[in-house]
């Protein structure tokens, strides 16, 4: 029988470079996924494809939010009281006064 010659010091060096770079980079990608927001996804529900032609009566509504950049116009949709949605022009004056209103 042979006796098996020790590793190299050299080889004993590459293996703990190896592993501390395989330790690391397991560590940034695990923490990628936990710290990362999910990617949301804006549906056609909230982009508006038309405004509203009424003007828009704030005792009406109880909220409202700003549509997406992604959407294909700007819009503010307002939540009504009974839980509809209204879609009016972000730059109107009336829609301007009511989300005064409901900021407060």
């Amino acid at each position: 029988m042979s006796v098996p010659f020790p590793p190299h010091p050299r080889q004993h060096l590459l293996l703990l470079v190896f592993l501390i770079i395989a330790i690391l980079i397991g560590k940034r990608l695990v923490s990628k996924m936990i710290l990362s927001p999910p990617t949301v996804f804006h549906s056609p529900a909230d982009c508006c494809f038309s405004y509203t032609p009424r003007r828009i009566r704030c005792t009406f509504m109880k909220d409202y939010f700003e549509t997406s950049s992604e959407c294909s116009q700007p819009g503010v949709i307002f939540l009504t009281n009974k839980g509809q949605r209204v879609c009016a022009k972000p730059n109107d004056p009336s829609v301007q006064e009511c989300i005064k209103i409901l900021k407060h």
